[in-house]
C-alpha cells in the first residue's frame, strides 16, 4: 500500500510539472539563479519548494513573487544548517564513489553501500526541505523527521529515488531538461512523497470541485427521475 503511494506521489509529481510547465520553468531558472550566487542557494531551494506545494499549484493559490523573496530572506542564513547535516555526507560519499567506485573487485560491497547510502541521504535531505518549506517544521525538527521516516520507508522509497534520479541523470546529459525542468520535478515529486508519508491529502485538480459535483448529482437525479 505504501509503495504503491510513493509511486503515486511520483505520477502526480510528473503530471504537475506538464499541468504547470511554464511556471515550473520558470521557478526552475530561478533556483539556478540562487544556485550560481552560493550563498542564497539553500534557501532558494527552499523557495523552489514552497513554490512547488501540490496543494498551492492553482493560479490563485500560487506563492506570490513577494512571499518568495520573504522566504529568501527568512531562511537566508539558516538555511545553510541542511547544508551543513546533509551537504557534507553527500559530498563524502560523492567524494567515495568517485575515487574507489571504479575499484569494483577491492570497493564493491562498499560501493553498492555507498549507492544506497547516497540515495537515502538524498532522500532525506529533500524530505526535510519539504517539512520546512511547505509544512513549516522547524530545522531540528525537520531533519529528525526526515531521517526517521526516510528509514522507516527505505524499501519503498528506494525503487521511486532510483528512477528519479536515473531521470535526473539522463537529462543532466541533455542539459535544456536538467535547466528549465529538473529542479522543478525534484522539488514536486519530495513534496508529494513527504505528503505521503504524513498522510495528508493533495488535492487533485481533475478532480470536481464540491459545486461541481453537486451540479453532477443534480443533474443524474433529475435525468432518472419519473414525472
Amino acid at each position: 500500500m505504501a509503495g504503491r503511494m510513493m509511486w503515486r506521489a511520483f505520477g502526480r509529481g510528473l503530471r504537475d510539472l506538464l499541468d504547470n510547465l511554464l511556471p515550473m520553468t520558470v521557478a526552475s531558472l530561478a533556483w539556478w539563479g540562487t544556485l550560481l550566487l552560493i550563498v542564497t542557494a539553500p534557501a532558494g531551494t527552499l523557495a523552489l519548494f514552497t513554490f512547488t506545494d501540490p496543494n498551492r499549484l492553482s493560479e490563485h493559490l500560487r506563492p506570490t513573487t513577494a512571499e518568495l523573496k520573504a522566504r529568501l530572506r527568512q531562511e537566508f542564513g539558516q538555511a545553510w544548517l541542511l547544508v551543513i547535516v546533509f551537504g557534507l555526507p553527500i559530498v563524502a560519499l560523492v567524494s567515495n564513489l568517485t575515487v574507489y567506485g571504479g575499484r569494483w573487485r577491492s570497493f564493491g560491497v562498499l560501493t553498492v553501500l555507498w549507492v544506497l547510502l547516497l540515495l537515502l541521504t538524498l532522500a532525506a535531505a529533500g524530505i526535510a526541505c519539504s517539512l520546512r518549506a511547505v509544512h513549516g517544521y522547524g530545522y531540528g525538527q525537520a531533519v529528525r523527521a526526515a531521517i526517521v521516516g526516510t528509514l522507516a520507508h527505505t524499501t519503498r522509497l528506494l525503487p521511486v529515488l532510483i528512477l528519479l534520479w536515473v531521470i535526473v541523470a539522463t537529462s543532466g546529459l541533455l542539459v535544456v531538461p536538467a535547466v528549465m525542468f529538473v529542479p522543478a520535478l525534484v522539488a514536486l515529486v519530495f513534496n508529494h512523497m513527504t505528503y505521503a508519508l504524513l498522510g495528508m491529502t493533495v488535492a487533485d485538480p481533475l478532480d470536481p470541485t464540491a459545486e461541481r459535483a453537486a451540479e453532477q448529482a443534480r443533474s443524474a437525479g433529475s435525468k432518472y427521475s419519473v414525472n
